[in-house]
């Protein structure tokens, strides 16, 4: 019984390794690769995440308010958006090209 044991905790093991490493290679090409700014360029003393962390906020504000998070272009959600978008961009140090 005792063998058995080991056998299959052998091969649970054994099992768990390649499910990891692919795991972990996913993980990093993830994280590979730079997002677009678009129009958007930091200031000296500005963290690039600023992007990332506005795209959410905004995505949060338009959920809250029941707009698509990505509206067409041709409505006016979309001109909202990019507004209040560009208001959390500039209160992070952004500036507009």
């Amino acid at each position: 019984m005792a063998c058995r044991k080991r056998a299959v905790q052998s091969a649970l093991s054994s099992n768990r390794l390649p499910g990891l490493l692919l795991g972990g290679v996913l993980l990093l090409a993830g994280c590979g690769g730079n997002p677009s700014y678009r129009e958007w360029t930091a200031g000296k003393d500005v963290p690039t995440v600023a992007y990332d962390e506005c795209t959410e906020e905004v995505d949060t504000t338009m959920r809250l308010r029941g707009y698509p998070n990505r509206p067409l272009p041709e409505t006016p959600q979309f001109q909202y958006r990019k507004q209040i978008f560009g208001q959390c961009m500039r209160r992070k140090g952004y500036t507009a090209d």
